[in-house]
């Protein structure tokens, strides 16, 4: 039988919590998240507790803890708690260090879910993950790349490109093995490029399984 994933399960509930909760205490998230003014002035602290509660509001954290929970299960199965720990706490490093660089107020998981992405790209890459695996990750990614449309566009698009997202899962057994690394590289770079924090915590998570596995093979 399969280990239950501790480690996706026990980051859950520590970040479900707070982020359920800021709901009935809305100062929570403002007392937690990233400011970049404040944490320049010393509270330090928000780079780690600002991916405990969630800046989108119900959908945002809906859809943040429902990542963290789908595809944290199916990262640590490939990749093992430690790992997993790893490139999900490099995701979020890299994240952070973006949205304070650009001056980003705001908070939520999604960085450390996009460091579970990129690990699970190098993982696939190396034959240690599925390609289920692999196809989640890009399907997740996609729908990042979605959130990009400013305004009201912002729902059609995701929903559109969701939907086309979903079809790598579908498909999955169809496409060649290259596709579903160079969509997550792909949009983690173009994410970078255009200033969204999910960029670098998608190449952070990348950067750090590869560290890894580079070092496990000494």
């Amino acid at each position: 039988m399969r280990k239950p994933p501790a480690a996706t399960a026990a980051v859950f509930v520590v970040t479900a919590i707070p982020s359920l909760l800021q709901f009935a205490l809305p100062s929570l998230e403002t007392s937690l998240r990233r400011d970049p003014a404040r944490i320049a002035d010393g509270e330090w602290w928000r780079l780690g507790t600002s991916i405990l509660v969630q800046g989108g509001g119900p959908v945002g954290a809906a859809f943040n803890l429902a990542s963290l929970l789908v595809l944290g299960a199916v990262a640590e199965r490939a990749l093992g708690p430690a790992r997993w720990l790893a490139c999900y706490l490099a995701g979020a490093a890299a994240g952070q260090v973006a949205g304070t660089w650009l001056g980003l107020v705001d908070a939520g998981n999604s960085i450390g879910v996009c460091g579970l992405a990129g690990g699970l790209t190098v993982a696939f890459t190396l034959g240690r993950a599925d390609r289920f695996a692999a196809s989640l990750a890009a399907c997740y990614v996609v729908i990042l790349v979605g959130g990009l449309f400013p305004g009201t566009g912002v729902l059609i698009a995701t929903v559109v490109v969701g939907a086309a997202g979903v079809q790598l899962v579908v498909h999955r057994d169809r496409l060649p093995r290259a596709v579903f690394p160079a969509i997550v590289l792909a949009a983690g770079l173009a994410l970078a490029a255009l200033s969204d924090l999910h960029g670098p915590a998608v190449l952070g998570g990348a950067a750090m399984a590869g560290v890894l596995a580079g070092a496990g093979s000494r």
